[in-house]
């Protein structure tokens, strides 16, 4: 397939998304006469925001697993269904207490907006010149001061790895996935130690590389502990509605009144 023919969100689509999930969320928090949390609009919202917030999960998922034919499609779809997520759940939140732990789930959301769109739009496109300027000007030749030696060893060992876990696939190219993880979780462990370990031997480009890398971390950090902050928001106010109402009326559906 034609890359130019793949479907893809521009820069500027990603930035304008975020402006406008952003400043909805201000625009909330001052609007009066919203909802109240607990009553049947705020809780509709929320369910359909929480629903709406799995599509990263289920992206990830799908690129991991090598079960996506297009990620760049379950990308987009990624971004929309995050951007109306997060806009149902800012207007189930507007009228509530901000400075409470459901207020920190929402500021872990908030952060992986806009982290989120600094990685695709700063990070990745500022490795991609670099990758670029590197390719005009060496023209993909070898660094100054590269261990060649190292290096065609470990490109040796990640081959006679990718054997045993994918023999048809381009060690080039390769990058385990969820599959190759849970079938051989240790050669997969080698074989990203070892592509780490060629990274770092390039050297050239190994730094904005790092950057990147590690801001990917930070993000799924931040996307688990926020999935983890949701589950238990619901869990407490489904079966610990006494505790969240803190000794009021209980104004939402829930099962149980625990913690009253």
């Amino acid at each position: 397939m034609n890359n130019s023919s793949r479907p893809d969100l521009s820069e500027r689509s990603i930035l304008l998304l975020d402006g406008c999930v952003l400043a909805f969320a201000v625009l909330v928090m001052a609007w009066p006469g919203l909802p109240a949390p607990g009553s049947a609009s705020g809780q509709l919202c929320a369910a359909l925001g929480a629903l709406l917030l799995l599509a990263p999960f289920v992206f990830v998922m799908m690129k991991r697993s090598g079960l996506a034919e297009n990620p760049p499609a379950w990308f987009i779809v990624h971004v929309i269904a995050t951007s109306l997520g997060s806009g149902l759940v800012f207007i189930h939140a507007a009228s509530g207490d901000w400075l409470t732990p459901p207020g920190l789930v929402l500021a872990l959301l908030l952060f992986l907006l806009v982290q989120g769109s600094l990685i695709r739009v700063v990070l990745s496109r500022g490795f991609s010149l670099l990758f670029a300027r590197s390719s005009a000007a060496h023209g993909f030749t070898a660094p100054p001061g590269l261990d060649r030696k190292a290096l065609q060893q470990v490109i040796d060992d990640k081959v006679d790895l990718l054997k045993r876990l994918d023999s048809n696939a381009d060690e080039a190219l390769f990058s385990p996935a969820l599959k190759h993880w849970l079938r051989q979780p240790l050669s997969s462990l080698r074989y990203h130690r070892l592509a780490e370990r060629e990274a770092r031997l390039v050297g050239a480009r190994a730094g904005a590389g790092a950057v990147l890398a590690w801001s990917r971390r930070i993000h799924m950090l931040a996307a688990l502990a926020f999935y983890l902050g949701l589950i238990a928001h619901i869990i407490v106010v489904l079966f610990f509605a006494g505790y969240a109402a803190r000794g009021g009326d209980i104004e939402w559906w829930h099962i149980t009144a625990w913690g009253g």
